[in-house]
């Protein structure tokens, strides 16, 4: 996504357009679930999962942070923060 954020329209192909427009409708939910996150950093769920387990990503993304994660419950992210994150 985030070199997509540095891209002209013009020089987007009509998939990129599509995704661009996908990512433009997640952007506007409050929270996205690990799927979309996955979707949207580009990774598969096993790898986020193991960054999830060593803390890789900040604390601020996820709903509750770290620490207010419980096991087997649906892991939540703060779509504004994840944008911004990715900016960075």
């Amino acid at each position: 996504m985030n070199e997509l954020l540095h891209k002209r329209t013009a020089d987007m192909t009509v998939i990129q357009v599509m995704e661009a427009v996908s990512l433009i409708a997640l952007s506007k939910k409050i929270t996205i679930d690990l799927e979309e996150f996955c979707e949207v950093v580009g990774k598969d769920k096993s790898m986020v999962y193991r960054m999830l387990k060593n803390k890789i990503y900040p604390d601020s993304l996820i709903v509750g942070g770290y620490d207010g994660r419980k096991q087997k419950s649906k892991i939540l992210f703060h779509t504004d923060r994840v944008i911004e994150w990715l900016k960075k």
